[in-house]
């Protein structure tokens, strides 16, 4: 700790005296004392011997690490490919990586298949311009079907072979290692049932990415389902909401991985007209890098990116195959 004398520390006149009766007259007799120890030797309640011991402590910096700009350009890293060249562009690649790219869209538009999709594109090989990483997937909804999951990574498996046909042998061998089961074991898959255990589930995000330090994809499909309905306090949802965004932006940042959401549609009736409008709610539009709207026209799918910080709104058509978007 600061070398200084007890009387100029930040803190009430009695607890100061009680330090100094005690025997403690500079901040160096303090060192390496623990508050219930010095709560003992001092009669200090608990709470004032904590404030003590963080009057002392030096100040951190954690929160002020900066980082120079060759740092800031190591860190991007590949985006996540999802094989569909028009979305990809739109995109500026892919998916990017230490950002937080949300799909809105009406139940049967393809959500879950775009979530899908990225879980398994995200294990392609960087020698193939992948991310070369793993995926977590939150399900809130029960609608991850793992045979889907098996026909993406089968699709993602031959256009690998085919992609290498003509390659060297060193790149072939990269590729034929990607089997499927390789594919499928990269995704880790846990399903949420209600809101607490979305909200416990983000807390908990940093100790599992220390369990898959190669997750490079955090999937929640979708972000709104416990939340749009159970809530008769709507400042709290919106605050619970802001809270769990801000965490995952967080750990897209600090862990350099891409965070995909997936979101609803909501009804929302202006002068004499009622259009779909994404989920949640105006803040909640804020919390996002990216915003694509997924939506229906003339029978066909069309994806239109709404909110951008580097690519100007753009609107693309996309299919789903039998083996990807």
């Amino acid at each position: 700790s600061l070398h200084r004398e007890i009387n100029t520390l930040p803190l009430p006149p009695h607890i100061k005296s009680s330090l100094v009766k005690a025997g403690f007259v500079k901040t160096t007799d303090l060192d390496g004392m623990k508050p219930i120890a010095l709560s003992q030797e001092t009669g200090l309640t608990d709470e004032q011997a904590l404030e003590v011991i963080k009057a002392i402590a030096p100040p951190t910096n954690a929160s002020l690490k900066g980082a120079s700009a060759l740092e800031l350009l190591q860190k991007i890293q590949n985006p996540i490919i999802l094989f569909n060249a028009d979305i990809d562009e739109m995109l500026g690649g892919g998916i990017p990586i230490g950002k937080m790219t949300e799909f809105c869209g009406v139940p049967g538009i393809g959500k879950t298949q775009i979530g899908m999709q990225a879980a398994v594109d995200v294990s392609m090989p960087a020698d193939f311009d992948g991310a070369d990483g793993e995926c977590i997937y939150i399900d809130t909804e029960g609608s991850f079907v793992v045979e889907r999951a098996v026909e993406i990574a089968e699709g993602m498996v031959r256009h690998l072979t085919a992609m290498t046909e003509n390659r060297s042998a060193e790149e072939q061998k990269i590729a034929a290692s990607i089997t499927t089961d390789y594919i499928l074991n990269s995704i880790h898959y846990y399903r949420v049932h209600d809101y607490v255990e979305q909200l416990a589930l983000g807390n908990v995000l940093p100790s599992l990415l220390r369990d898959f330090p190669r997750v490079r994809l955090i999937v929640v499909d979708s972000v709104t389902f416990h939340f749009r309905h159970d809530f008769e306090d709507m400042s709290l949802r919106t605050r619970l909401l802001n809270s769990f965004a801000q965490n995952l932006m967080s750990i897209a940042e600090s862990h350099n991985l891409a965070v995909v959401l997936m979101n609803q549609m909501t009804t929302k009736v202006g002068q004499g007209e009622s259009i779909l409008v994404p989920a949640l709610g105006d803040s909640w539009g804020h919390n996002c890098t990216n915003r694509v709207i997924l939506y229906w026209k003339d029978g066909a799918r069309y994806a239109h990116l709404y909110k951008s910080p580097t690519k100007k709104q753009n609107t693309v058509p996309y299919f789903i195959t039998c083996d990807d978007v």
